[in-house]
């Protein structure tokens, strides 16, 4: 190639480029798009074929399809809302979910961005540190999931806007 279509073969090839590299950089860290940089596009997991099952008080914890979980078994009832300063269980955590409540977990996150976080708790959403966590902040809803990086209010509160009242108990 020479000349005219050279050009144009360049300036496609620069188009592609620039177009791959604006996408990769709108990701999180899974590869999915962001909603304002700090969290990662919200994602629906598939359901965890341990869902109908009840697990009484004091009895094993199951295993479970994704951690946190998004569904699987739980303790029969919803928790009551709110922030608390332990972690929930899983069981406990998918019982919020089912009845259509939102879990916010965090973990080394100082004071301030706690409190930030905190102020987000109501009566069908629980606030919880896990140290378990991949990243600073994890919303789970019934099969959703937002990973965060920061506490990004306005992504958050999109997130229980989106999916509060999802649960299959709550419908």
């Amino acid at each position: 190639m020479t000349g005219q279509p050279l050009a144009v073969a360049v300036a496609v090839a620069v188009a592609v480029a620039v177009a791959v590299g604006v996408t990769l950089g709108a990701c999180g860290d899974d590869g999915s798009p962001t909603a304002t940089g700090t969290c990662g596009g919200d994602m629906t997991e598939p359901l965890d074929p341990g869902s109908a099952r009840h697990v009484l008080p004091g009895a094993p914890e199951p295993d479970y399809a994704s951690d946190p979980p998004t569904s699987g078994a739980h303790l029969p009832g919803a928790g009551a809302g709110g922030a608390r300063r332990q972690p929930l269980s899983r069981p406990e955590q998918v019982a919020v979910l089912e009845e259509g409540g939102v879990v916010l977990q965090h973990r080394d996150l100082d004071d301030r961005d706690r409190r930030r976080l905190e102020a987000l708790a109501a009566d069908d959403i629980v606030v919880a540190p896990n140290a378990g966590l991949d990243v600073p902040v994890m919303a789970t809803a019934w099969r959703q999931r937002l990973r965060c990086q920061t506490v990004d209010a306005p992504a958050l509160r999109a997130f229980v806007d989106a999916h509060r009242g999802g649960g299959p108990a709550a419908e």
